[in-house]
Order: structure tokens, then C-alpha cells, then sequence
């Protein structure tokens, strides 16, 4: 698996207000890019690189693509991310060909793309642990999560890790196209167990943060759950601290 990030700067003119939400950044993000793939399309189809998959939306009949997206927007610290995966990295590298200079979308803001981690690794089941931290993710839509309020807490628990393990073995297992049987998941801690829903696409959802091993090497950036090409579900790797 081959996995790259971009950090996305944004300059807007001064005085300018924001034209965004931060709980809608990562949508705008998007539709930002989408207005840059737009000004290059016909260059970006003379390449033969696939570009419905910025939007996650087939071109010819407009439906949504239900596969693991391979391009994922992120919005987190302050600061804007897009995730190529795979066949998404060649979208992405012919889409910001011109990353050393700023790119102008309209005559209020700028974009600035830099490259801010590239990696490739072979994701399989190993015999040590690793500890990652997994921000926002939404794993329940509301039936799955009427039945997750009445659990007790350590059945809560319990009930978080077998999504988890879904999400990893099923989901993201089904897309790398790898038997990722033997996967174990223990998670370490939880933020809020009682935090606030949101609404994503007409349903309301609890967003979870959390800490947990599994015996599965994982890259930074990629996303599990609901809203994935939005960068829910973000993971990042718990290293030790080294020693001074």
C-alpha cells in the first residue's frame, strides 16, 4: 500500500471572513479542490488518471461510489490535509503538478501544497502490537447506536472493539484486497463515552476518540467509519518516547 499527504495552506485576502464552519472544513476542502480539478480537467483526462475519485461520485451517472475512497480530506489543528492512497496518489500528483508555487482559485484566497508525508507498507497481521490513537470516528448510524446506549459500559466497550475490528478486517481489508484474519483490537481508553451527536447525511452520529492496540501495521492518515472521505476516523501511530 502506497500512501501520500498534502498540507493545503490557504491565504485568504486580508479582511477577508472564512468561508467555512470547522465542522463543515473538510467538505469545503473538498469542493475547493474540486474547483481546481475543474480549471484542469481536460489536461488531467489527456493523462488517463482517474478523477471521479476527488469526488467519490461517478461522472457519467452521478451516483456515489460506496468503495474505501482514495482520497481523503482533512481538516484538524487548524490546518488542511488531502490523503492519496494508491491509485489516488497519480490523481493527486498530476492535480498539484505545480507545488512550488501558490496556486490562485479566485482573487480572495490562495492555496500553498506542500507534501507532508509519503510512505508505503505492506498492511498485514504481525506478531507485535501497536498503539494508535483514532479521532472523530463515527462508527454507528442511529439503529446501531440505539441499540450501543442501552449496553452497559463494558459491553459499550466490547461493542466499540468489534466495529473497530469490522472496520479493519471487513472494510479496509476488502479494499486492500488482504486476509487480515488474526486481527485483534483492544481499546485503551475513550475521550467521552457521553459526548454530543452530530448530523452527517441526514443521521445523527457520536463521534468517538480513542486509543487502542492491534496487531496490524497502520499509516497515518488513513480513516475508518462513517464519513471517511471527510477524514472521520482519523488514525495516527502512538510511538514510545524516546529516551534523552
Amino acid at each position: 500500500m502506497e500512501i501520500v499527504t498534502y498540507r493545503i495552506k490557504v491565504y485568504f485576502l486580508h479582511g477577508q471572513a472564512l468561508h467555512f464552519q470547522p465542522k463543515d472544513a473538510s467538505d469545503w476542502l473538498r469542493t475547493v479542490i474540486n474547483r481546481l480539478y475543474n480549471t484542469n480537467k481536460a489536461r488531467l483526462r489527456k493523462t488517463g488518471v482517474r478523477t471521479e475519485i476527488l469526488h467519490n461520485h461517478d461522472e457519467l451517472t452521478g451516483k456515489t461510489r460506496t468503495m474505501y475512497p482514495v482520497i481523503i480530506y482533512h481538516y484538524f489543528d487548524h490546518g488542511f490535509y488531502v490523503t492519496g492512497i494508491n491509485e489516488g496518489i497519480e490523481t493527486l500528483r498530476e492535480l498539484f503538478e505545480t507545488v512550488d508555487r501558490t496556486i490562485e482559485i479566485d482573487k480572495n484566497f490562495l492555496l500553498k501544497i506542500e507534501k507532508e508525508k509519503e510512505e508505503e507498507l505492506e498492511i498485514k497481521v504481525s506478531d507485535s502490537e501497536y498503539k494508535y490513537l483514532l479521532t472523530d470516528w463515527l462508527p454507528f448510524n442511529t439503529d446501531p447506536y440505539k441499540q450501543y446506549k442501552a449496553l452497559p459500559l463494558v459491553e459499550k466497550i466490547r461493542f466499540l472493539e468489534s466495529q473497530l475490528l469490522k472496520n479493519i478486517t471487513v472494510d479496509f481489508g476488502k479494499f486492500l484486497q488482504a486476509d487480515l484474519s488474526g486481527t485483534k483490537v483492544t481499546i485503551l481508553s475513550v475521550d467521552d463515552l457521553k459526548r454530543s451527536t452530530l448530523p452527517y447525511k441526514g443521521h445523527d452520529y457520536q463521534p468517538f476518540s480513542l486509543e487502542f492496540n492491534t496487531n496490524i501495521n497502520l499509516p497515518d492518515f488513513i480513516t475508518f467509519g462513517n464519513g471517511k472521505a471527510f477524514g472521520y476516523g482519523r488514525i495516527s501511530e502512538i510511538r514510545p518516547k524516546k529516551m534523552t
